[in-house]
C-alpha cells in the first residue's frame, strides 16, 4: 500500500471514530484562545487528569503552554453553532461570540452552559508527528445534570440513544 492511500485509508477509517465534541480554551496576556477538538480523553482518576490532541500549528497551543491551564468544554447537542465557530467558521477572539463564554477568576473562558468543563493545568506535553499531546491536570469541573453531548462521525454531527438493556449480560 502507497503512503497515500494509507492516509486516505486512515481518514476514511478515522470518519467512523465517532467523538464527543469540546472547544479547548484558554487565556494569555488578556487575549482570549480556543478551538474545536475531538481528540480528547480522560486519562485516569488518580490525578484526575485529562489528554487533548492539538495540531502544532493551531494558534491555540502557543497561549496553552506558556500560560499553563485550560478549560476543556464539553459541547452539548445545542452547541452545533458553537462547534462550527470553533472548528473554523471564525478565527480568533470572534469565535466567542457564539456561545455564552465567562472568564474565571484566572480570566480563562469557560462555556457557561457546557455539557462539562474541566479546567486543567498542563501537566506533560509530547510532540507527535505533526501534532502536540497535552496532558492537563484537572483542577476544577463543573457539568450539568441532563447528559446530551454533541457527537462527531462521518463529518457530520450525531445524536446518541441508549440501547435497551440486554439480559444475561
Amino acid at each position: 500500500m502507497s503512503t497515500v492511500d494509507l492516509h486516505s485509508d486512515f481518514r476514511q477509517c478515522m470518519r467512523r471514530l465517532a467523538a464527543s465534541v469540546s472547544v479547548i480554551s484558554c487565556v494569555r496576556e488578556g487575549v482570549w484562545f480556543g478551538m474545536a477538538a475531538t481528540a480528547v480523553t480522560s486519562l485516569s482518576v488518580e490525578p484526575c487528569s485529562m489528554v487533548i490532541c492539538m495540531n502544532a500549528s493551531s494558534s491555540v497551543i502557543g497561549p496553552l503552554l506558556a500560560e499553563g491551564r485550560f478549560y476543556v468544554n464539553v459541547l452539548k447537542q445545542s452547541h452545533v453553532e458553537v462547534s462550527s465557530a470553533f472548528g473554523g467558521k471564525f478565527k480568533g477572539e470572534q469565535r466567542f461570540c457564539a456561545g455564552n463564554w465567562k472568564g474565571d477568576e484566572k480570566g480563562i473562558p469557560y462555556l457557561t452552559d457546557a455539557q462539562a468543563n474541566l479546567r486543567c493545568r498542563v501537566g506533560h506535553t509530547v510532540q507527535y508527528g505533526t501534532h502536540v499531546v497535552v496532558i492537563g491536570e484537572v483542577e476544577d469541573v463543573r457539568f450539568a445534570e441532563e447528559v446530551s453531548p454533541l457527537i462527531y462521525q462521518n463529518g457530520a454531527y450525531a445524536a446518541t440513544a441508549a440501547l435497551p438493556a440486554l439480559a444475561n449480560v
